[in-house]
């Protein structure tokens, strides 16, 4: 262990013996997951590199993170504290979904662009005193944030470009491939897996508006039955026949075969109907039931006036609830990465510009250290 990090774990040590007031303070406020997570990363980081290059690399994830929660802020979405993950980086989450994928576009690009401004003050530094820290911190900056805006999702470029178009994903994931097979890693990986499974999820979108078109026709059919119950003469018969159509589906041996993504769609959606079919029929039978045993209330007790039944009203509310949440996500689907040729062509052009100037830095900042 470096002498260095050494210290810093002396320090670690003092700091939770003598101040665990302060540490609880700092657990239950705003900023306290941020600091405390920051400090643990500093260490983990100290530890094997140094105490420079620890605050390096802390300093400038701070920085591209803070980046991310402006932008949030001026799109008025709210944002989590940044929380640091040692040798991951650092992460923030959106308490609020974007609206469009330009605004995430924009959120994202926050991150790099503050990230390339946090390490331009190295650039006079180096030139200054031609310490080589600084020139590491130029190196480290530019690759930080170049390699953020790969074509990946979930890394920054990844939100970008799919303002422009979700198939640039694929470009994405066959270069950081390449990258991963010559050099290795866990973190890479991990990346690699999470761009597999947004791209995957993006190609079967359209599989996936159809399931909702369907459950949103069942919420509907749902809610036209159960508001004619209150005027039925008697419930038997529809006991009956809903018993024999819940027994039936119940019954039905379910379709365990592995069927193949796009190949076999058609089998696919028709087993997720069935699916569906069984869901909302055993839910309105229970409901059923329910409503059958509920006790009969009257309006101010005049017999000619029978309040609603709760029963049907919670169930109304639930059914309408969840078809707004159906509504909602059938719209994104369809409008999500819908953009016009004017904001592409912006999107494309600081996209492009910004990685330039960053892959100049990376350039110059080798150029530097190996002097």
């Amino acid at each position: 262990m470096k002498k260095s990090g050494s210290i810093l774990l002396a320090i670690g040590a003092f700091l939770l013996a003598n101040f665990k007031w302060l540490i609880g303070i700092l657990k239950f406020s705003k900023f306290g997951a941020t600091f405390l997570s920051m400090i643990v990363s500093l260490g983990a980081y100290a530890m094997i590199y140094g105490w420079k290059f620890a605050v390096a690399i802390v300093y400038l994830i701070f920085v591209h993170e803070m980046g991310h929660v402006i932008a949030a802020k001026r799109k008025g979405i709210a944002t989590s504290p940044a929380v640091f993950i040692p040798f991951a980086g650092a992460f923030i989450s959106m308490k609020d979904m974007p609206r469009d994928a330009k605004t995430e576009a924009y959120l994202a690009y926050g991150g790099p662009l503050a990230g390339m401004i946090a390490f331009l003050p190295a650039l006079p530094l180096y030139w200054w005193t031609q310490d080589p820290f600084w020139a590491l911190v130029i190196y480290l900056g530019a690759v930080l944030n170049l390699f953020n805006l790969l074509p990946v999702s979930p890394l920054d470029g990844g939100r970008i470009v799919s303002v422009l178009s979700t198939k640039i994903w694929f470009v994405g994931l066959i270069g950081l491939g390449i990258m991963l097979f010559t050099n290795p890693g866990p973190i890479m990986g991990l990346i690699f897996i999470l761009g597999l499974i947004t791209w995957w999820n993006r190609l079967r979108e359209n599989y996936q508006h159809q399931v909702l078109q369907y459950e949103r026709e069942q919420i509907e059919k749902f809610m036209h039955d159960i508001a004619k119950w209150p005027e039925l003469e008697t419930t038997w018969d529809m006991r009956v026949s809903m018993n024999e159509e819940v027994s039936a589906l119940n019954q039905a041996e379910p379709d365990k075969r592995f069927l193949v993504p796009f190949l076999h769609d058609e089998k696919r959606l028709a087993r997720d109907q069935k699916r569906l079919d069984k869901v909302y029929m055993n839910r309105k039978w229970e409901l059923f039931k329910q409503w059958e045993r509920e006790p009969i209330m009257f309006i101010e007790s005049d017999p000619l006036r029978p309040a609603p039944s709760q029963a049907l009203q919670e169930a109304e509310q639930a059914a309408r609830q969840r078809l707004a949440e159906v509504d909602e996500q059938m719209h994104r689907l369809t409008t999500y990465y819908v953009a016009p040729a004017s904001t592409k062509w912006k999107v494309l052009a600081a996209y492009l510009g910004l990685a330039a100037v960053l892959s100049a830095f990376f350039v110059y900042g080798q150029q530097l250290l190996h002097r």
